[in-house]
C-alpha cells in the first residue's frame, strides 16, 4: 500500500492483482461481518516494532477469528491429485500449499473458507480435511479440531514445514513460533540463525527430544543410505551440530512421536538389553530432566552406547519413536573437544555396556572449508605405486586431494607387482583434517579394497580427528608430525609426515616406506617432529630433530647480517652444508656425521649445486650463555665472539633443492641436518665472554676454551 503515494493515476491501482484480493474479499464478506484483515494492507512493515508484533500474534489472531478466507489465485477447482504439469514449482499443488506462512493459515482458524481464482467457493478445511491431509501432510485431528485437542511433537510440526518455502530465510523460522507456543524477536538478516533461536527457544519451554530427531544421510557415500524405519533423510557433513538449519531436515518425520519417561525406559532396556535404571538419570524412571540452554552448549542426561571398533562414536536414545514402532529412536553423537556433535553414516554392532551420561551439545558445527591434501611420494617406496584414489571426484588435476564438507574423506591405495597393498586416508570432520595409514592385508582388487577402507575410515574417522588435534595442541616449534604402519608379513613400515596444519589450508603429507623400527614404531598415535628452517623457506617435513648440543653447548651467537641463530661446532672437523648425523649425548658434545645429502644417489641425479655463493658479514658475534637444559634463548647484545673473514654458506632455495629434501626426509628423521655454516679465518673470544665461560669449562670441548684459533660455527 506504501507505493500508493508513487502512482501519478490513482485508477492505476484498480487493475492490481493484490487491491483485486482486497476488494473481492470485502465483497463476500460484505453484510456477514463488520470488519476484514489482511496482512497485506494490515500490517505496517516499516515499523519492525509492528511487524514483530503481528508475526508473533498471527496465529492467534487467526484462532480467534470468525472466519479466513484462503484464495487459490492459481485454480478453478479444488485439487485432488497432483498435476506438475500445472504447477511445476509447488510439487505439483497449487502455490498456496507451498508457501511457509499459510501452515498457520491452515492450523489456526476454525473456520477456513477456500475460494477459487475467480473468487468462488469451492469447500472449506472440514468437508475437504481428507484431501487437505494428503496434500499438507497434517493430521486429520489436528484439521478439525486445531491443536487444543492435540499436542504434536516438534519433529511432528516441523515435517509439516519441511517441503514449504519462504522468500526470506529467516521466515522458515517466524511462519513457525504460533504452532509452537513460544515468541522470539524478529531479526532480519540474521539468516538461519534464526531456526536456531526458535529450536532454542522451544527448548526452554520443553523437554521433547524430538527436536534432535531429524534425519541424516552420509555425503560423499558411494551407495544410497537406507533408512530403516521409514524417514527421509537429509545430507549433511560427517559431523555437524545437532540443531539443523532449516526445518527441511524434519522430513519424513510426520510419524514421530514423544514417549513418556516409563514408556521411553522400558523400552529401552528392552531393546538395549539393560537395567531400566542403570539408563536413567540419577536411577530415576518417573521423569525425563530439562535441557539447560547455555551460550556453551546444551546440557542434557542421555543413554548411550559406543560402537564397536569406533570409540569416539556413540549411539544415543531419545525419547520418541515412530508410530509403527516401540522402540526408541536412537541419533548418533562423537565428542571433540568439550562437546558432543552429531554424527553421520556411523554403522555396525554397539558394545552392551550402556550408560546415562551428561553431555554438552553443540548448538553447530565448524564453518566449513575447503582442505588441499599434497600427497608427496619420496624415492624410497620400494616399487610401490600409487593406483587409485577413491572416491576419484575428490581427486583434482595436479593430483591432489580436495576435500570439503560435502566429500570429507579420500582413500589413497599404493601397490606394487605383487599386488601388496596399503592405503592412506586423507579426512575432515569437527573442522580438524586429518591423515591415517592403513596396512591390512587386502583380498580383494584394488577397489573394493578401497571402498571396504573408506566404510571403515568413516566409522572411525572422529578418533583420528581427535587423535590429530591432540598432536596439533602440543606447542612445537615447528608443527609435523610421523605416523607408521607396518606392511604385514614384510620388514617394512609405511611412514607418513604431515605438516603446514595451522598456516593455510594446504596441507603437505610425505609418504615413505622404510625398514621396521621395531619397538619404536607407533602406529595409532602421532610423534612430533621438526622442520627445516633458517633460508629453506618452505612448509616441508623434513622431520630433522632440533639440535641438542649435551655437554657441549653455548647458545644464542647471531652473527649481524643474518636471522638465524647458529650454535658453535663441537667438533674439528670441518662440518658442510648438508651434513647430516647425530649429536652426542657426552661431555664432548660431538657431531657423529653419517653423510651429507647432496652425496645421495638422488643428488646426482638432480645435478645440484650445494649451496649459494659466499656472502661477507660483519664479524661481531652476540653471544649469551644459558644453563644447561635450558631452550633456545634470542641473542642478546652481549659480544661474545670477534671473527676474522667470517662468511656464510647457506642451501639453495631453489625448486631443486626442495624436491631434495622431500625425497630424503624421512629417511633421515632420527638426524641433525647443518642448512648453514660460516666459516673464518681465525676466531677471537672477548675478555667478557671468557668470564661467562671460565667457570662452566667441563660444559664444553677443549677447542672452545682457547683465546684464538681457527674455527668454524654451525
Amino acid at each position: 500500500m506504501k507505493d500508493l503515494v508513487k502512482l501519478d493515476n490513482a485508477h492505476e491501482i484498480l487493475s492490481w492483482h493484490g487491491y483485486q484480493k482486497i476488494l473481492k474479499a470485502c465483497s463476500v464478506a460484505d453484510g456477514l461481518f463488520e470488519y476484514l484483515w489482511a496482512d497485506t494492507c494490515c500490517i505496517d512493515k516499516r515499523s519492525s516494532s509492528e511487524l514483530s508484533e503481528a508475526i508473533n500474534s498471527m496465529f492467534r489472531w487467526y484462532k480467534n477469528s470468525s472466519r479466513c478466507y484462503t484464495y487459490l489465485h492459481d485454480t478453478s477447482d479444488f485439487p485432488t491429485d497432483p498435476d506438475f504439469a500445472k504447477f511445476p514449482n509447488s510439487d505439483g499443488w497449487p502455490e498456496w500449499f507451498s508457501r511457509g506462512w499459510t501452515l498457520q493459515e491452515l492450523i489456526a482458524p476454525s473456520d477456513l473458507q477456500f475460494f477459487n481464482k475467480d473468487w468462488k467457493a469451492i469447500g472449506n478445511k472440514w468437508g475437504k480435511a481428507t484431501e487437505l491431509k494428503r496434500i499438507t501432510g497434517v493430521p486429520l485431528r489436528v484439521l478439525m479440531d486445531g491443536l487444543s485437542s492435540y499436542r504434536p511433537s516438534f519433529a511432528e510440526v516441523m515435517s509439516w514445514a519441511a517441503e514449504r518455502r519462504t522468500t526470506l530465510v529467516e521466515d522458515e523460522a517466524y511462519s513457525l513460533i504460533g504452532l509452537l507456543s513460544i515468541n522470539i524477536p524478529m531479526l532480519y538478516g540474521e539468516g538461519k540463525k534464526a531456526f536456531q533461536r526458535l529450536q532454542l527457544e522451544f527448548m526452554r519451554m520443553s523437554n521433547d527430544q524430538s527436536v534432535f530427531a531429524w534425519r541424516t544421510s552420509k555425503v560423499g557415500s558411494t551407495e544410497a543410505v537406507e533408512n530403516t524405519d521409514g524417514g527421509n533423510t537429509q545430507e549433511m557433513g560427517w559431523t555437524s551440530g545437532v540443531l539443523p538449519d532449516g526445518p527441511v531436515a524434519f522430513k519424513g518425520c510426520h510419524n514421530i512421536i514423544q514417549m513418556e519417561p516409563k514408556e521411553f525406559y522400558r523400552s529401552l532396556s528392552t531393546m538395549w538389553e539393560s537395567d531400566a535404571q542403570a539408563l536413567a538419570a540419577n536411577g530415576e524412571c518417573e521423569t525425563l530432566l530439562h535441557f539447560t540452554i547455555t551460550n556453551l552448549g546444551i546440557q542434557i542426561h542421555l543413554p548411550l552406547r559406543p560402537y564397536y571398533g569406533c570409540p569416539s562414536v556413540f549411539q544415543v536414545a531419545l525419547a520418541c519413536r515412530r508410530r509403527s514402532n516401540l522402540m526408541p529412536l536412537t541419533i548418533d553423537l562423537a565428542p571433540f573437544g568439550p562437546f558432543y556433535y552429531r554424527h553421520s553414516g556411523a554403522d555396525g554392532p554397539t558394545q552392551p555396556f550402556a550408560q546415562n551420561r551428561n553431555l554438552r551439545l553443540a548448538y553447530q558445527g565448524e564453518t566449513p572449508r575447503d582442505i588441499t591434501f599434497k600427497l608427496v611420494e619420496t624415492t624410497a617406496l620400494h616399487k610401490f605405486r600409487r593406483c587409485l584414489v577413491f572416491p576419484s571426484k575428490t581427486r583434482s588435476e595436479d593430483g591432489s586431494l580436495k576435500l570439503s564438507s560435502t566429500n570429507p574423506l579420500a582413500i589413497v591405495v599404493y601397490a606394487n607387482a605383487s599386488n601388496a597393498f596399503f592405503a592412506v586416508a586423507c579426512g575432515y570432520c569437527f573442522g580438524q583434517d586429518w591423515v591415517h595409514v592403513i596396512c591390512d592385508e587386502p583380498r580383494d582388487k584394488p577397489l573394493l579394497y578401497a571402498k571396504q577402507i573408506y566404510k571403515r575410515t568413516w566409522n572411525r574417522g572422529a578418533e583420528y580427528a581427535r587423535l590429530m588435534a591432540e598432536a596439533c595442541s602440543r606447542k612445537t616449534v615447528q608443527p609435523y608430525y610421523v605416523k607408521h604402519g607396518h606392511l604385514l608379513g614384510t620388514t617394512w613400515t609405511v611412514r607418513i609426515a604431515c605438516g603446514g596444519w595451522e598456516k593455510s589450508n594446504d596441507r603437505i603429507v610425505t609418504v615413505d616406506v622404510a625398514e621396521f623400527p621395531g619397538s619404536r614404531c607407533k602406529t595409532l598415535t602421532w610423534e612430533p617432529m621438526y622442520g627445516t628452517k633458517g633460508p629453506v623457506k618452505v612448509d616441508i617435513p623434513c622431520l630433522m630433530r632440533e639440535t641438542l648440543w649435551f655437554g657441549g653447548r653455548l647458545d644464542g651467537h647471531q652473527i649481524e647480517g643474518t636471522h638465524e641463530v647458529f650454535s658453535l661446532a663441537p667438533t674439528p672437523r670441518q662440518i658442510k652444508v648438508g651434513d647430516y648425523g647425530i649429536i652426542a649425548t657426552n661431555n664432548a658434545g660431538g657431531f657423529e656425521c653419517r653423510g651429507n645429502i647432496f652425496a645421495e644417489p638422488e643428488a646426482s641425479n638432480l645435478k645440484l649445486r650445494p649451496y649459494t655463493d659466499v656472502l661477507s658479514l660483519n664479524h661481531v658475534v652476540t653471544s649469551e650463555l644459558v644453563p644447561y637444559g635450558a631452550p633456545l634463548p634470542r641473542p642478546s647484545e652481549n659480544d661474545g665472539l670477534v671473527l676474522h673473514e667470517p662468511k656464510v654458506l647457506s642451501f639453495l632455495n631453489t625448486r631443486r633443492v626442495l624436491d631434495l629434501l622431500k625425497q630424503l626426509s624421512i629417511r633421515m628423521r632420527d638426524y641433525s641436518l647443518v642448512t648453514s655454516v660460516v666459516q673464518c679465518s681465525a676466531c677471537s673470544l672477548t675478555d667478557d665472554f671468557k668470564g661467562r665461560i671460565g667457570t662452566q669449562s667441563r660444559r664444553y670441548p677443549q677447542i672452545w676454551q682457547g683465546c684464538e684459533f681457527s674455527a668454524t660455527i654451525k
